[in-house]
């Protein structure tokens, strides 16, 4: 098939969004012919990277706002704005792209955010959304309230995802014209009318590679070591980590907890490890690049990853590199590992409580080296059979089918 595809966030060799964005690009470009927007700044990679790879079927145009436009964005300093205007100035080029190629589908692949609008919404063509979605809501004993300002930005967070979900015309334009909607969870669809909801098929975003078998499921001495990679925020349970690690290593002295990422929590946390007296077993390394984490999580007894977000690709990395991962049964983390795929602990009232609970499991972990042994055999075969970039790749023909033909029962 013909495909224009747009990934605003796609990069190589890159985790998170960037990687996800990559993945189903070069997935689609593996078995159609494909055309990708993408931001100016990602082409370079992508094209080399495609060379690598053999893709002769993909063409990359690179699209930014004209510079007057975008001289206040900075980082991630009013990004979400900067992406709203990209799709909508993106409409002009993909409009041009399919007067010249007739495409056959649609594909919006990233960002996921399926609480803004797509531009190709405005392209009378089979079209595919997702997979989108969003983060739960953070509960409020987890949120810092030392730091009105990351109460009052949580705030904004929700209010303005109801404001574009519910007010805006042209997100309710998106989610009207798609033909299939690829949703991260089961709950995207409550509140939708008949006919939206049927369109949408729960579809997890992120994959990996095909996992090799390792036989160096840890460094050889007698730390108990556990991981932490992600972003120093609450979203992703950064404090908790800490708090439960710490009620653990009062009857573990051979522990070691090292914190992969940067973040606003950094150097609270740093300050708490020296209160809490357990200084001596925390590292914080920083970012590290995407292969050094990789790597880590090879070398490490436990994946400790309690977070609240509505995704968490990261929890498959740790599957595929056959380590146990502990995390809340919440948000997506909780629904990947599932009953059988890792240890998932309720969220409490509180949060000491919950702390309390990771820190029990943790201990579960240590001395059950039978428990560890079958959930990563277990998370391993799922990864396997569902959640490589492989498997993925193998559905992409059917969601688009499936647009073709939700198009053409619209135009009887």
């Amino acid at each position: 098939m013909r495909v224009l595809v747009t990934a605003y966030s796609c990069e190589p060799n890159m985790g998170s969004e960037p990687g996800t964005g990559w993945n189903w690009v070069k997935q689609i470009a593996s078995r159609h012919s494909c055309h990708l927007i993408t931001r100016e700044n990602n082409v370079a990679a992508i094209e080399a990277e495609a060379r690598k790879a053999n893709l002769t079927g993909l063409t990359v145009h690179g699209y930014d706002l004209p510079r007057w436009a975008r001289f206040w964005k900075r980082g991630q300093r009013g990004s979400s704005l900067y992406y709203y205007l990209w799709q909508l100035g993106l409409i002009r080029l993909a409009k041009k792209l399919d007067r010249q190629h007739d495409f056959d589908v649609l594909h919006h692949v990233t960002y996921v955010a399926n609480y803004l609008p797509s531009g190709l919404a405005f392209l009378a063509k089979p079209f595919v959304w997702g997979p989108v979605g969003q983060h739960p809501r953070i509960p409020r004993a987890f949120i810092r309230t030392d730091d009105l300002r990351l109460r009052l930005a949580e705030v904004a967070k929700v209010g303005v995802k109801w404001i574009f979900r519910y007010i805006d015309p042209l997100f309710q334009k998106t989610l009207q014209n798609a033909d299939v909607i690829l949703s991260l969870s089961e709950s995207f669809d409550q509140g939708l009318d008949t006919d939206n909801a049927n369109k949408v098929i729960p579809y997890p975003a992120v994959g990996v590679d095909e996992p090799k078998v390792s036989d160096t499921a840890n460094d050889g001495d007698s730390t108990f070591d556990v991981l932490y990679s992600g972003r120093l925020v609450d979203l992703k349970g950064a404090r908790l980590v800490l708090a439960a690690f710490a009620e653990f290593a009062k009857d573990a002295q051979q522990a070691r907890l090292r914190f992969l990422g940067d973040g606003p929590l950094s150097e609270p946390l740093r300050d708490a490890a020296v209160q809490l007296g357990i200084a001596d077993h925390v590292q914080f390394n920083g970012q590290v690049p995407y292969e050094e984490a990789l790597a880590a999580m090879q070398t490490t007894d436990v994946f400790l990853f309690p977070s609240f977000e509505g995704a968490g690709m990261v929890v498959i990395e740790a599957m595929a590199a056959q380590t146990p991962v502990l995390c809340l049964d919440f948000g997506g983390p909780g629904r990947m590992v599932g009953e059988d795929r890792g240890v998932r602990v309720p969220v409490e009232s509180s949060f000491e409580a919950t702390a309390q609970a990771l820190s029990r499991a943790l201990h579960l972990l240590a001395t059950d080296e039978t428990l560890r042994k079958r959930i990563t055999d277990k998370a391993l075969l799922w990864v396997r059979e569902q959640m490589t970039w492989d498997a993925k790749g193998q559905r992409i023909e059917g969601f688009y089918q499936r647009a073709i033909d939700h198009r053409k029962g619209r135009a009887a």
